[in-house]
């Protein structure tokens, strides 16, 4: 009797002990392997062929082959994932609805409220959340905006707000179109800003300076925010400033005041109400 109690008694553990085992810990030379079927369900399985990320887990998955992080996107929005299936963070979504692009070894992360950061390829969040939009990094600098309402790339990336966008633009000419609601500044990969958000656009650096606008004067600045002068022979791939261009800068209350629509209506009094 005492035998048949342990017999009973151990059928009743094995599955507890089964829940509790924990996940096998992948090394950094093993990899996972995407798999999909012919109902378009996705998962990943090691090389041994053992499924590690159930078949329609997520809806669609973006990582090939795991190294170290995947990108998926499943209920809730797009994950990092490591190589035990576990949801490292959330990401930021690029324009073509994938996950965003690895830059300089840095990929944006979000938290659930969309402030957003930066993590590495090995799933370390290296730059905590607080940008309310901060772009990819470019050889060691990311543009960062302050005054941007949290969220701002659920709009600035659809289809319709870029076609709207050039539309606006062309409808402007030459006109040189600045958002007088925020500024921008740069960071480098510390984290640390380097640039203040002082300036109403900066456009991507070359030759060690950019072209900057501020206070309704277009002017070049070094990697410091210093206002540095154009010298062809420094700068051989930058263009000396137009002496025309300050006439040309228009400041608008925002890119969806140029937008038409019933659509960008319901947007903007979206946004309005936020703001109460």
């Amino acid at each position: 009797m005492k035998v048949l109690l342990k017999i009973v008694g151990l059928l009743f553990l094995l599955p507890l002990m089964s829940c509790t085992q924990t996940k096998r810990q992948y090394g950094p030379d093993e990899y996972l392997y995407m798999v999909r079927t012919e109902a378009d369900k996705f998962g990943y399985k090691d090389k041994d062929g053992n499924m590690v990320v159930p078949l329609g887990k997520y809806h669609m998955v973006f990582t090939d082959t795991i190294k170290t992080i995947g990108f998926v996107s499943g209920k809730g929005g797009s994950w990092a994932i490591n190589k035990q299936d576990e949801k490292l963070f959330l990401t930021v979504p690029s324009p073509n609805n994938g996950p965003d692009e690895v830059n300089d070894g840095l990929v944006r992360m979000r938290t659930e409220n969309d402030v957003i950061g930066f993590a590495n390829m090995d799933g370390e969040i290296v730059i905590s959340p607080r940008f309310a939009d901060v772009h990819p990094f470019v050889n060691g600098l990311a543009s960062f905006c302050k005054g941007c309402e949290i969220g701002r790339y659920k709009t600035v990336q659809t289809e319709q707000y870029r076609i709207d966008q050039m539309r606006a633009m062309r409808a402007h000419g030459d006109t040189i179109l600045l958002d007088k609601n925020i500024k921008w500044g740069k960071i480098n990969k510390l984290g640390d800003t380097i640039i203040p958000p002082v300036y109403d656009r900066i456009d991507p650096f070359i030759d060690d300076i950019a072209l900057a606008f501020r206070d309704g004067r277009a002017l070049y600045i070094d990697k410091t925010g210093s206002e540095v002068q154009y010298d062809s022979t420094k700068h051989p791939n930058q263009k000396p400033l137009d002496p025309d261009i300050n006439n040309r800068l228009k400041y608008i209350d925002g890119w969806l005041s140029l937008f038409d629509g019933k659509y960008w209506q319901k947007v903007k009094e979206e946004q309005s109400r936020s703001k109460r």
